[in-house]
C-alpha cells in the first residue's frame, strides 16, 4: 500500500488531532504494518521521526531515528522528564514549511513496547528527547503548533 504524509490542510487531517489506539495484538499482520511504516519512514529525506497517524494509521506507533539506529516504538509513554527545558526550532512533516520555537524537556525517560510486544525503557536527552516528545505528542493528538512558546 502506498502511503503519504497527511497534512493539516488535508480532508482526512482529523487523524492528526485525535489520540491513537493502543496496540494490544502483535500478530503477523501487525508486523507487516510495522515494516511498511518503517520502510516509508526510511524513504523520507531528513525525517527524524514519524508517528503512525501522520500516514493515516490510528495506532500508537512511532518510528524515530536515534543514535543507535532506527527504532519502532509501540505504545510509548514518557514516565519522567527533567524540569530543565530547552527551546529550539521545530518543524513537522504534517505542517510543511512551518517552523516554530518550541520549549521541551531536555531529558526524558520513555517506556514502550518493541514491534514484538516486549517492554522496554530508555532515557534520552537533547535532540533525541525532543524528537520522542514530538512523536509521542502526535500519538496523543497534540501537534507542535499547539505548543508554541
Amino acid at each position: 500500500m502506498t502511503r503519504k504524509i497527511i497534512t493539516y490542510k488535508d480532508d482526512d487531517s482529523a487523524v492528526l488531532f485525535n489520540s491513537s489506539e493502543k496496540i494490544a495484538v502483535f500478530n503477523a499482520n501487525f508486523q507487516r504494518e510495522i515494516e511498511e511504516l518503517k520502510e516509508f519512514f526510511l524513504s523520507l529525506e531528513d525525517a527524524l521521526g514519524l508517528a503512525a497517524p501522520q500516514v493515516g494509521i490510528k495506532k500508537a506507533i512511532c518510528v524515530v531515528r536515534l543514535k543507535k539506529g532506527v527504532e519502532v516504538l509501540c505504545n510509548p509513554e514518557i514516565i519522567t522528564q527533567s524540569q530543565e527545558k530547552e527551546t529550539m526550532e521545530e518543524g513537522c512533516l504534517s505542517f510543511p514549511n512551518i517552523f516554530l520555537q518550541i520549549s521541551r524537556a531536555k531529558k526524558i525517560e520513555v517506556i514502550y513496547q518493541n514491534k514484538l510486544g516486549k517492554k522496554k525503557k530508555f532515557q534520552a536527552e537533547g535532540l533525541e528527547a525532543r524528537v520522542l516528545q514530538h512523536e509521542i505528542d502526535h500519538l496523543n493528538g497534540v501537534v507542535f503548533v499547539d505548543k508554541e512558546k
